[in-house]
């Protein structure tokens, strides 16, 4: 029978995947199969009510960062011209994230 990864292990694994973190996903990285899956389940869920994971879309998440792909709306503009976004739908327990605005070459 496969071990079970530790809550810190699948929080640690996560954070390291931003862009993969289904359930299938995490099973897969840990080599859980068959009726072990059952418990994977619900060390995810545990994770989830304790609020160490939030769930968007079928994609377990570190509820206090942005994920690779936000909607950001412009927060400010400094004195210099910088321009400061923050995420429009921001639901973690933290403060919220501002981002500043580099814009690229192709952006000019």
């Amino acid at each position: 029978m496969t071990d079970l990864p530790t809550k810190s292990q699948i929080l640690q694994w996560v954070a390291d995947n931003p862009t993969a973190g289904t359930k299938r996903d995490i099973a897969r990285a840990f080599g859980v199969k068959g009726a072990a899956r059952v418990d994977l389940k619900r060390l995810l869920r545990e994770l989830q009510d304790d609020g160490q994971l939030a769930k968007r879309r079928k994609t377990l998440r570190d509820p206090d960062t942005l994920p690779p792909v936000a909607v950001l709306v412009v927060q400010a503009v400094d004195r210099d011209g910088n321009v400061i976004l923050a995420p429009a739908d921001w639901r973690g327990t933290g403060p919220e994230p501002r981002v500043l605005l580099i814009p690229g070459e192709r952006d000019a």
